[in-house]
């Protein structure tokens, strides 16, 4: 009976320590989330701009974050138009335009014939400036963010803010309940935000104001940060594909802003590195200020670096001023680690890294390198359907508007001329793929009742279609043909040059490794939520990067 009884007590004590030793690995892991997630969105950053500088990037930025964390190597924006508003959103709510409802930077509302920018709201006023510029907040964003989420299952307690030159960078990614979301009036150089948010700007933001940050970054002259004959993965610094932002009689080194300083053209700022440079000096301040990652509530900066798209946009993906960027983007990146390891501690921070699309080449210079490109007027095409419209059915003013590649026709006026709105619609679609550099063009019946593989074209153009805000037909340019001036370059097609970005994860719970799985910039919203253990944004469409979670 003795030996029974010892054999019974000693497995009792078994499964007691495996109890408690279970209980330890449930509360070990509970304690082991990041205390801040920071979000990083390089705006119009390619994913060859990793290879392309890898060597002349310090050991502290990109290579600190690639070196020790996890990259996934073939990310893919799994719609089109690839634009900042709808990039932002998609990264932060894990769902496409066709969900979210942000189909672009600015598009035509059919209900009453105007415009809508993304983020433009007419309900709030600006906080720290006056006019328009301050008039913004989220309401047209139709899901929920990772900061939403993470405010509702922290009741609050979370500390959730953004930051960006460009507004639609800061608010979108911040979402609806954070804290505050700020960026840049260009008529002041000052941060501001809106009523959305607050009511007037935290005492720190005024401080930080007067300290007149963007005078003072604009008295210095933009020259490489090295000897220029060392800029050999670009083009000569004086080429034929370049524009001119600053106004110069040639985009050539170096640059002086004096005479915008004397405009009060703060907004030149945002065409320089240095505007990279500010962004990060806010950043810092925020997380100082608001004491972000102090306790053991989780809290998200939202950071965007929206400068690399402003220089892409005027000289190229291949332009001197270009490499330059992202060798002084490295550099602000490393004193922003350093920051948060001393502010937060190495082991208590997340960080994602990635952009809110890609960017093509000037058509010019690939055309004098014999590859197949061109520049297409965008007035052209609107004259070309109106005439179709008028020597087809008798009326030029069928054709409302065309916006992000996508035609809207008055409905009203179909009804009233008793024309077939399918039969119309496919006849013009049959009439735009004749004008030369537009490849396909697609009905909205084929939007909404179609289903296409994954990857195909025409599932990425369903993706950006949103039913009740879309138009009639949506077209599709061949590839490297585009809707710009003739000198620098854009972006917002279907493909590779466009969708293709990095997403880099770091610090606590991520592994180091690197992967070539075709992913999907909508992974990273429940990836983040699954690491911090929240619920997805409500619109999220997408499944977790498992292969970087610890």
């Amino acid at each position: 009976m003795k030996t029974k009884s010892l054999y019974a007590l000693l497995s009792l004590c078994v499964v007691l320590n495996a109890y408690s030793q279970k209980q330890k690995k449930i509360e070990g892991t509970k304690n082991s989330t990041p205390k801040l997630i920071v979000g990083i969105v390089v705006d119009q950053m390619r994913n060859d701009y990793i290879y392309r500088f890898w060597n002349r990037y310090g050991n502290g930025g990109f290579k600190r974050l690639i070196n020790t964390g996890f990259y996934f190597k073939n990310v893919h924006y799994n719609y089109t138009p690839t634009y900042t508003g709808p990039g932002h959103c998609s990264i932060y709510t894990g769902s496409t335009p066709r969900t979210h409802g942000i189909i672009g930077n600015e598009w035509f509302v059919k209900q009453n014939f105007t415009e809508q920018y993304c983020t433009g709201d007419t309900l709030v006023q600006s906080v720290g400036g006056f006019g328009k510029t301050g008039q913004m907040s989220p309401h047209n964003q139709l899901c929920t963010t990772i900061g939403d989420e993470l405010k509702i299952s922290s009741n609050g307690k979370a500390k959730v803010f953004g930051v960006a030159l460009k507004d639609r960078s800061s608010i979108l990614p911040a979402g609806h309940a954070a804290d505050a979301a700020f960026w840049l009036d260009e008529a002041t150089g000052k941060f501001i935000s809106s009523t959305w948010y607050l009511n007037e700007l935290p005492q720190w933001l005024v401080e930080f104001n007067n300290k007149d940050y963007a005078s003072a970054y604009l008295k210095k002259e933009w020259n490489t940060l090295y000897p220029i004959e060392t800029y050999t993965n670009s083009l000569p610094d004086d080429n034929s594909y370049e524009g001119t932002p600053s106004k110069k009689n040639k985009p050539v080194f170096p640059y002086t802003y004096n005479k915008f300083i004397e405009t009060k053209n703060f907004g030149i700022i945002c065409s320089t590195p240095f505007g990279n440079s500010f962004t990060k000096d806010l950043a810092i301040a925020l997380l100082n200020n608001e004491k972000l990652g102090k306790d053991n509530v989780c809290d998200l900066l939202c950071l965007s670096f929206s400068s690399t798209d402003y220089i892409a946009h005027s000289y190229g993906p291949r332009a001197v001023e270009t490499e330059d960027v992202y060798l002084r983007l490295d550099k602000d990146l490393e004193e922003l680690l350093l920051t948060l390891d001393t502010e937060v501690g190495k082991d208590n921070y997340t960080i994602f890294l990635t952009a809110d699309h890609g960017g093509a080449d000037v058509p010019k210079h690939l055309q004098d390198n014999k590859i197949p490109a061109g520049n297409i007027k965008h007035k052209q095409i609107k004259s070309a359907i109106k005439a179709f419209c008028f020597k087809n059915y008798g009326d030029s003013t069928l054709l409302l508007n065309i916006s992000n590649e996508q035609v809207f026709l008055n409905e009203t006026k179909l009804s009233l001329l008793k024309l077939d709105k399918d039969v119309v619609e496919q006849q013009l679609c049959d009439f735009i793929i004749t004008q030369k550099g537009i490849a396909e063009a697609y009905p909205s019946k084929v939007m909404r009742n179609q289903g296409f593989q994954e990857r195909d074209y025409r599932y990425l153009l369903q993706n950006g279609y949103h039913h009740k805000l879309s138009g009639s037909i949506v077209y599709l340019y061949e590839p490297a043909w585009m809707s710009f001036p003739e000198k620098g370059a854009t972006h917002g097609s279907a493909y590779n040059y466009d969708t293709h970005v990095p997403i880099i994860l770091y610090g606590n719970g991520i592994k180091k490794g690197q992967s070539t799985t075709y992913s999907t910039i909508t992974q990273i919203a429940p990836t983040i939520c699954n690491l911090i253990q929240i619920n997805a944004p409500n619109g999220c469409t997408a499944s977790p990067l498992n292969k970087a979670i610890k």
